[in-house]
């Protein structure tokens, strides 16, 4: 096994910033790579915490069962999520918080790509604040034996959640057939905050009352451990399976089907939502969370006048997900149920010729909402229409074409260009039974040609210099376009057909410093103009009104609308160094700042300062790392009006800066037994991160036991 504390560098191989694998070196835009042998160490539940504790994204949390990563100031539908080469973005991607990311099993990847800054070229829409590229692993083929077998098991328990992890893998290879199956399981109990800190808030994120159904009415109970984050706990299990042909060489088929599945999840924050003094909701969870993938990639290398290597990647996904809501002493519950099928096709070419690269491709894709909504007695069973979250057949379909270029001008300057062409359609048909919208229908067309231009110079004494211009587009989908949804701040979001793409221009530019495997160290800077941002403002409906009656309650109106002018920018700082004795030094830095220049307010999703420093000792059987991650402070005038930031979770002064001190280690037994062991927030300390509507844990115990064969 080599020594990764000494791999230090730019070499690494990366695949997510033009579909194809080039080094990292080569790339004018930032890329952080999550490895597999970093994600066993960190050894954590979900792949949202492998990016929060990898200290180069930002996560937020409503619930336990959540995770939201944010890019340069963008969050959920502003990030592109993709697996293994097929996006996860669907019509229904809200701008709010997302915890789809959860839907992959950090224990299947074989690494994570976070591609920073506009990604319009070679993914279309979404791809404002960046992409991060999930990969399974993959089903490796026999050598001269004829056969080959291995398999990687886990048993994994943590203490404050009481979480129960089992994982297994195993992977099969023929000269020509090779499978690879992944079954994850894993059973979470209610979160145990930290006990620690917050001396000027005391009492800050207890959960003293809780609502509960007996004798068939809604009563309020004490709560015996207000540390313990009552209702918080839920279980996911996720399935891989992999089948891998190659007939001949140059020619590979792979087919890749993925599911996950959870029980249902309760929204922790929405469970301790209090009005007039009182607990507002009796019930407020997720339904169980579907994600059913299937895909077939065809890859060919055999050179030819077209290509040296071919990639045709045609997938189908289902995705179920649901809300159940009930008011606190209502007998009706509130089910709304999506189904959204996505159908979707890339096909991508590589040439070479030269000192130039060229890579183009097309993608489709086409996506169908059914949307339904009953309520339900909670005392007879009786089962009644209600309106819809989303219009039901509602229809968002997208076509792209691009083709990018690199020329290595010379062995030091390498220049990177690229195009794409975009289009998007959007159809839906309003329901008037329940909510008069004043709007019959949605038929959408937007067009979008976005490019990017590139420099990268290796200039002597391991110096680098590089620089990026970037487009970017999101178009409005079914969520923006047709949500009639109840904020947290009680305003209700209405449909807005009148919505435009929003539109970025991102400027980067980076300076590193590299001695091999011994120091790195980069700074970037990036600044990124939004162009008609899409955000919630205050909204009249075509009759000039500015209220409405929706399920028998009054509210105010809100839509998603086109701001003028936003504006992001910031810095990012990485470093590694390798130290005698076996010993790493990494850590990372990142500032961002948003504005809503029309409005002259704060743009929302904006993270505070964060990073996190580690030294890690691996020598021989043992592999040892000590951490800090940390946030700065958000205060209350930093935040953005629009709600989004859940001001009303935060302290009275807002978000409080926080840090935690952490160790893991891993020692090999044998070469097929190793033994886990970590201890998360040592100090215990009370914090909750910014925007988030959960506390986060407190100290927290982690053992495990890995068995590879």
């Amino acid at each position: 096994m080599p020594d990764s504390s000494r791999i230090i560098g730019l070499n690494e191989v990366v695949i997510s910033a033009n579909r194809v694998q080039e080094r990292k070196a080569d790339i004018p835009q930032q890329i952080d790579v999550l490895t597999a042998r970093a994600i066993r160490l960190q050894n954590l539940a979900t792949t949202a915490d492998a990016l929060q504790q990898s200290g180069w994204v930002f996560v937020q949390k409503s619930q336990l069962g959540g995770g939201s990563p944010v890019l340069r100031g963008f969050e959920a539908n502003k990030v592109l999520l993709v697996v293994d080469g097929v996006r996860l973005n669907n019509a229904i991607y809200r701008a709010g918080h997302l915890q789809n990311i959860l839907s992959v099993d950090a224990n299947s990847l074989e690494r994570v790509e976070i591609l920073n800054g506009a990604g319009a070229v070679p993914y279309g829409s979404d791809a404002l604040g960046g992409v991060i590229s999930l990969y399974t692993k993959t089903p490796a083929l026999a050598d001269s034996t004829g056969f080959t077998a291995h398999t990687s098991n886990l048993l994994r328990y943590a203490s404050a959640a009481h979480e129960k992890t089992a994982h297994t893998d195993f992977s099969l290879g023929w000269r020509r057939w090779a499978s690879f199956t992944s079954l994850n399981a894993t059973d979470f109990d209610d979160l145990r905050k930290g006990r620690r800190g917050l001396k000027d808030y005391p009492g800050f994120g207890e959960v003293r009352q809780y609502a509960a159904r007996q004798d068939g009415k809604d009563v309020v109970l004490t709560n015996d451990e207000p540390h313990r984050q009552k209702f918080s706990g839920y279980r996911q299990l996720d399935l891989v399976q992999k089948v891998l042909f190659q007939p001949q060489a140059g020619q590979r088929h792979l087919l890749n089907l993925q599911l996950s599945t959870t029980s249902e999840v309760p929204r922790f924050d929405r469970l301790q939502t209090y009005r007039n003094g009182a607990l507002r909701y009796a019930e407020w969870r997720y339904g169980p969370q579907q994600r059913l993938l299937g895909s077939y990639q065809l890859e060919l290398t055999r050179t030819s006048g077209l290509y040296d290597r071919l990639r045709l990647t045609p997938a189908v996904q289902a995705v179920q997900e649901s809300r159940l809501v009930r008011d606190f002493g209502k007998d009706v519950r509130q089910e709304n149920t999506e189904n959204v099928r996505v159908l979707s096709t890339n096909l991508d070419l590589f040439k070479n010729i030269g000192r130039h690269e060229l890579r183009y491709g097309a993608e489709l894709t086409h996506n169908k909402v059914r949307s339904r909504g009953e309520g339900v007695s909670v005392t007879t069973g009786l089962r009644t229409p209600i309106a819809t979250r989303y219009p039901n057949g509602a229809t968002y379909a997208t076509a792209g074409l691009y083709a990018a270029h690199r020329w290595e001008i010379t062995d030091r300057l390498i220049l990177s260009d690229g195009l794409r062409y975009s289009h998007v359609r959007t159809e839906a048909a309003f329901d008037q039974r329940f909510f008069d919208t004043q709007y019959r229908s949605v038929k959408q067309r937007a067009s979008s040609v976005d490019g990017n231009v590139g420099l990268v110079a290796m200039l002597p004494a391991g110096l680098r210099l590089s620089g990026v211009v970037a487009t970017g587009f999101r178009n409005p989908n079914v969520d923006d376009l047709n949500k009639t949804f109840e904020q947290t701040n009680g305003t209700l979001i209405i449909p807005n057909p009148g919505l435009r793409p929003e539109r970025v221009v991102n400027y980067e530019a980076e300076v590193s410093e590299t001695v091999p495997d011994r120091l790195l160290v980069a700074v970037t800077g990036f600044y990124t103009n939004l162009r008609d941002a899409l955000v919630v403002r205050p909204f009249a409906t075509p009759d000039g009104k500015t209220t409405t009656i929706f399920n028998g309650q009054p509210y105010a109106t809100v839509a998603t609308v086109n701001t003028g002018r936003a504006r992001v920018r910031g810095l990012s700082v990485r470093t590694q160094l390798a130290l005698p004795a076996h010993l790493r030094l990494d850590g990372t830095l990142t500032y961002t700042h948003g504005r809503d220049l029309t409005a002259d307010v704060p743009l929302d999703h904006i993270a505070p300062l964060f990073g996190r420093a580690a030294l890690t000792y691996q020598h021989r059987r043992l592999t040892a790392e000590g951490s800090m991650l940390f946030n700065g402070r958000k205060r209350t005038e930093d935040y953005s009006p629009t709600g989004e930031d859940n001001l009303p979770q935060a302290t009275p002064a807002g978000a409080l800066g926080w840090y935690t001190l952490n160790v893991r280690s891993n020692y090999q037994l044998t070469p097929r037994w190793a033994v886990q062991a970590g201890l998360e927030n040592i100090l215990d300390t009370n914090y909750r991160v910014f925007a988030s509507g959960i506390s986060a844990p407190g100290r927290n115990v982690v053992v495990a036991v890995r068995f590879e064969r």
